[in-house]
């Protein structure tokens, strides 16, 4: 029985059938000329007609009316239903089912929403596999279990439960870590790249900027294979060639996951070892993969594009019937990984100063408080209270459990490592904690011995 399996991912609507990749469809839609376009077709223009572009629809999937109209369609379900009514009509032809995976952070009435307009559209549904879950097809012995994907607009961190089997235990958006905002970043790298060294921005206009956008898949390939890549960009005019570099792009991508990063430090357990499954989607970026396998006692396992829809795809394979079920746990069907990897005897010892300009001070389960007033035989440090954005009592840091944390309690927001926190942060020396207007910078050190320890 040929069943289609769909990963609804909005940064890419991704298509499996015999375990076979079948499509890979962003969830743009565009309604340029009196006639909507979806997928990669409407990608391609979305530079070139921002006003009549959508890509929020499966993201928000709901009834309620858009802000503007699009064509026709009065709600984000009109896009979906648009959308998935042209994937069935090209891809579904010759199955019998559709198996959905669908992101954790879907409601009973968005799932409800699309097993309507999957009835509408003629679509036998066999059920719903949680997407996380369904990508999840081995078990990791030995390790925790953690699984990170890039939506559109934002990532998911899932954790993981194995006992026997594979199951949801909790899920965690990352707004704004999300696919548009990293191949912004690497646009903008690009971009960076033609002006210093072909004299051209190609920003300046939509119909540059679309070809550019249009080269980021290709030219992200070539910078996974090579450290560097030689490539061209038609002006107009005129060919601009131009050398990019891996390393200099991985460092943006660094950068942005730092919000990443700062969760990852506030779940990872403590001297034991991690599984980490990376999506396909995040993994394109160069140095993510980097910059995650650094963590302490951290494996990094990359998924292949259409994980889940092919999980889904075995898990599910006739139609469901009056009943419709959503799996949110599923038995292995390949074999484990690999031993975990060894752990540290110790977990990472934690940083034992902050650096306040030239001087050193030590922090301990005491709290550690920063701002620009202190109660009077409190513990830390008054900084010059002229300097905007900065709170009589901004943050504090502390030992805890056996890690050192950052909190913050100012109304102004505490940066670290140029990224706000949130409530708090787990620290590693290194960290540069960062407050006020021009930034006043505090580092976080680790005191060594003679003999290193």
């Amino acid at each position: 029985m040929r069943t289609l399996g769909i990963e609804f991912n909005d940064a890419s609507l991704t298509g499996v059938i015999d375990g076979k990749l079948a499509f890979v469809e962003p969830g743009y839609a565009v309604f340029p000329d009196g006639h909507m376009l979806f997928g990669r077709e409407a990608q391609a223009l979305a530079r070139r007609f921002p006003r009549r572009m959508q890509n929020r629809y499966w993201e928000e999937l709901s009834e309620d009316p858009l802000s503007i109209a699009l064509g026709d369609a009065q709600c984000a379900a009109d896009l979906a239903h648009g959308q998935l009514a042209t994937i069935w009509r090209e891809h579904g032809k010759d199955c019998e089912a559709a198996v959905f995976a669908v992101p954790s952070a879907w409601s009973e009435q968005q799932l409800g929403l699309l097993l309507g307009i999957a009835h509408e559209e003629g679509i036998p549904v066999a059920g719903f596999v949680e997407s996380s879950v369904a990508a999840t097809r081995r078990e990791y012995p030995g390790c925790e279990l953690l699984s990170v994907e890039a939506r559109l607009h934002a990532a998911d961190l899932s954790r993981m439960q194995q006992d026997g089997q594979v199951a949801l235990a909790d899920s965690h958006p990352l707004p704004g870590l999300g696919v548009e905002r990293l191949e912004r970043i690497t646009v903008e790298y690009f971009a960076s790249c033609f002006l210093t060294q072909a004299r051209f921005d190609p920003l300046h206009d939509a119909a540059s900027e679309q070809a550019l956008y249009d080269r980021v898949p290709d030219w992200l390939q070539e910078l996974t294979r090579a450290p560097t890549a030689q490539v061209e960009l038609d002006l107009g005019s005129d060919v601009g060639q131009v050398r990019l570099e891996r390393d200099a792009l991985a460092a943006r991508i660094t950068d942005a996951c730092q919000p990443l990063l700062q969760r990852l430090r506030s779940v990872l357990p403590a001297g034991r070892a991690t599984a980490l499954q990376v999506g396909a989607r995040l993994a394109a970026f160069p140095g993510t993969l980097n910059v995650l396998a650094a963590l302490p006692d951290v494996a990094v396992y990359a998924l292949d594009l259409g994980a889940a829809a092919r999980g889904a795809s075995r898990a599910l394979s006739r139609p469901g019937g009056e009943q419709i079920r959503l799996l949110t746990r599923l038995p292995w069907d390949q074999p484990p990984a690999p031993d975990a990897p060894a752990t540290s005897s110790q977990p990472p010892a934690a940083p034992t100063h902050v650096l306040v300009g030239s001087r050193a001070y030590r922090v301990d389960a005491r709290s550690f408080s920063i701002g620009t007033e202190l109660a009077p035989g409190e513990y830390g440090v008054a900084l010059d209270s002229g300097t905007a954005g900065i709170s009589r009592r901004h943050c504090s840091v502390q030992v805890e459990q056996g890690r050192l944390t950052l909190t913050d309690h100012s109304r102004y927001g505490t940066r670290l490592n140029g990224h706000p926190i949130g409530a708090s942060a787990i620290l590693q020396a290194g960290d540069v904690i960062g407050l006020g207007e021009p930034s006043v910078e505090i580092r976080v050190v680790i005191e060594m011995g003679p003999d290193g320890t």
